[in-house]
């Protein structure tokens, strides 16, 4: 199975507001995709999902955030089941949509029999990007 990563493109704008990541599906396929942040009031790290992006489409992913946070996702076609994955290891559901807090602690794992383990890749704005866009090829 031929495996395509995601290309990181991010576009500086010297537009005031807050900063956004937005996820553009190139694939030949509907993807469904998993996101995480680290919540560093609590200091611990969220999973949330599934999005659906069909081909072709675009969705805002995340919203004020800044250079200082890290975020990430996991996803996968639906046709060839090509994933889109990191190193990341945090819980998912495979089940249903979720937002699940401490989603990188072995005994959140245990608590539901539909949680799994994906390596999400992680990313950051860089200083002073006020928008990032991720292609899915």
């Amino acid at each position: 199975m031929n495996r395509t990563f995601a290309i990181f493109i991010f576009l500086l704008f010297g537009v005031s507001g807050s900063s956004q990541i937005i996820f553009r599906n190139e694939h030949n396929a509907q993807i469904y995709v998993a996101m995480c942040r680290y919540v560093s009031e609590g200091g611990y790290w969220m999973t949330t999902g599934w999005y659906t992006i069909g081909q072709g489409g675009e969705r805002l992913v995340f919203e004020k955030i800044s250079a200082k946070d890290t975020i990430g996702y996991w996803a996968m076609t639906t046709i060839s089941e090509d994933k889109f994955e990191g190193s990341k290891n945090l819980i998912v559901n495979d089940d249903s949509k979720f937002t699940i807090r401490y989603a990188d602690k072995p005994e959140t794992a245990g608590k539901n029999p539909n949680y799994s383990w994906r390596k999400f890749i992680l990313l950051r704005l860089p200083q002073g990007a006020t928008k990032g866009t991720i292609k899915f090829k």
